[in-house]
């Protein structure tokens, strides 16, 4: 079984760290978004590829990759929510659809990058995507709006590619219940339209299957239930799937 305290607990802060033909090495973008864990602790770095398309690992090894974006990628623990932790720093909880995956941008004015290279990237230039949420349902504080737009860290364009492995992922058509709330955050809350960040990071998302399930990473649990314990506000029995494999 997956031990959640050690996958999400502040045990350690785990570098995705890759050495790249030609460094390029980016500067510091250690601040997380505020809304999500203030526990989680994040380290990154900047993964250039060359321009003959070969990376290289700390061992040595060359592999050939498709792309010559520069890969800034951030790898770290998260500080585990429980049920009642969520539902308490969560604004509403909605069930729905995506509608649509914006195109990534920068927090920059006019949402581009600066210049034409890495080396005129400012400290804490960041890339942000937003996606469209089609609401089916709000499960707390009810809003007026029947579209939500969430907005994950991270994403690419042509020269740049941002990941942050703690963010949760959307795919357009995909039946969601999330925890969100305003963005705060010093980082991106002022570009754009309003708009909401999931609570706990990837935590606060839940995949809805047409068999009943609610998903998040290796864990699941009924989605019956789960509605139960957000209405009773107790906590759902969450199952791993690795433990049912064995």
């Amino acid at each position: 079984m997956v031990n959640r305290t050690t996958k999400y607990g502040l045990l350690s802060v785990g570098l995705l760290s890759v050495l790249i033909v030609g460094i390029v090495l980016f500067g510091n973008l250690t601040q997380h978004l505020q809304n999500n864990s203030p526990e989680e602790n994040l380290q990154q770095s900047a993964l250039p590829v060359s321009s003959d398309h070969l990376t290289q690992d700390a061992q040595g090894n060359s592999t050939e990759v498709d792309s010559p974006q520069i890969l800034i990628s951030s790898s770290g623990s998260l500080a585990y929510l429980n049920f009642t932790e969520l539902n308490q720093r969560s604004e509403s909880i909605v069930i729905g659809t995506v509608k649509e995956i914006l195109p990534a941008k920068w927090n920059t004015h006019d949402g581009k990058r600066r210049g034409d290279t890495i080396e005129n990237l400012g400290e804490y230039d960041a890339m942000y995507t937003d996606v469209i949420i089609s609401v089916d349902q709000y499960l707390k504080n009810p809003l007026e709006q029947k579209e939500i737009r969430v907005r994950i860290q991270g994403g690419e364009d042509e020269v740049v590619k941002m990941a942050f492995d703690s963010e949760p992922s959307f795919k357009e058509g995909e039946k969601v219940l999330l925890y969100v709330s305003k963005d705060v955050s010093t980082r991106f809350k002022d570009f754009g339209p309003e708009h909401y960040l999931v609570i706990g990071a990837s935590l606060g998302k839940f995949t809805l299957t047409d068999d009943g399930l609610a998903v998040r990473e290796y864990e699941y649990v009924d989605q019956k239930e789960l509605l139960d314990a957000i209405e009773k506000g107790y906590e759902p029995e969450i199952k791993s799937f690795k433990e049912v494999k064995e």
